[in-house]
């Protein structure tokens, strides 16, 4: 009776610290962000015959927020974007019933950290009336973590074509391309 006891009481406790361990991730958002604050993105967007803007944000957490929308939107200028309009895209957006792993969006982070020093190739103009369909990270800005977001172009495809030259970029642009096809 006491050997049952005993192995009740271990596993409860294990069941304790996991639990509060996995409860000690810092959140900073209401998309349960941890870790590292990066929000990848895949959009495209097409003027030409009629508004098209459609794709879809992975936020730190590993949620898929998908959207089609031209109203209230807000993009980025001149690389950059306030916290509060990102969260205001996402809050645009529906949730997708799609969940990255935490394992997997560290990779990215790790992947993003890298490619963020990376510069991008001249843009070569491609086509017309294709739109653009551009792979991103949005990375928060080291003077100003909190409140601003760098906007890091990974790829873009369609009438102009650019891309980030560091390797990791690619990584991360198939990543989100494969994501697009899901």
């Amino acid at each position: 009776m006491k050997k049952i006891k005993i192995k009740y009481l271990f596993f409860f406790l294990v069941m304790v610290s996991l639990m509060t361990s996995s409860c000690t991730d810092k959140m900073t958002d209401n998309t349960g962000s941890t870790d590292s604050n990066y929000y990848f993105q895949y959009e495209y967007s097409n003027y030409a015959w009629g508004s098209n803007h459609s794709g879809f944000t992975v936020t730190p957490s590993g949620e898929v927020y998908k959207f089609n929308t031209t109203t209230s939107w807000v993009f980025a200028q001149n690389g950059k974007i306030s916290s509060t309009d990102l969260l205001k895209n996402i809050s645009l957006s529906i949730k997708a019933d799609m969940l990255i792993s935490k394992t997997e969006m560290q990779s990215y982070f790790a992947l993003a950290s890298i490619a963020k020093t990376g510069a991008l190739s001249t843009p070569v103009s491609r086509g017309a009336d294709m739109g653009a369909m551009v792979c991103k990270v949005f990375v928060p800005n080291d003077s100003d973590p909190q409140k601003v977001y760098d906007e890091l172009i990974l790829s873009q495809t369609g009438d102009s074509e650019m891309h980030n030259l560091k390797q990791e970029a690619a990584v991360i642009a198939d990543w989100l391309t494969s994501l697009h096809l899901k």
